[in-house]
């Protein structure tokens, strides 16, 4: 999913009940962080809910530039919405 639909879906969308389900439908498509990513280290802190983003360097070969990758996950529906929408 690319942020212009994501961007073409809100727009069409009427009310801001419908978008909140809409981002939170984007976090159920979210695939799941693997527990052994839910670490501390990876724990966002001062969130009232349960928050985990993680990264993984990629590609890191001779002559290939490395590639950051991102995961996240969330206990709570909205915020793995919005998880979805930034990774």
């Amino acid at each position: 999913m690319t942020l212009d639909t994501i961007r073409s879906d809100f727009a069409f969308l009427d009310d801001w009940e419908d978008r909140y389900r809409y981002v939170s439908e984007l976090g159920h498509a979210l695939p799941p962080l693997p527990e052994a990513a839910r670490t501390e280290a990876n724990k966002v802190r001062g969130c009232a809910s349960q928050v985990w983003l993680a990264t993984e360097v990629n590609g890191a070969t001779a002559g290939a530039a490395p590639r950051l990758s991102f995961k996240g996950d969330s206990d709570a529906h909205i915020v793995r919405g919005l998880i979805a929408i930034l990774f």
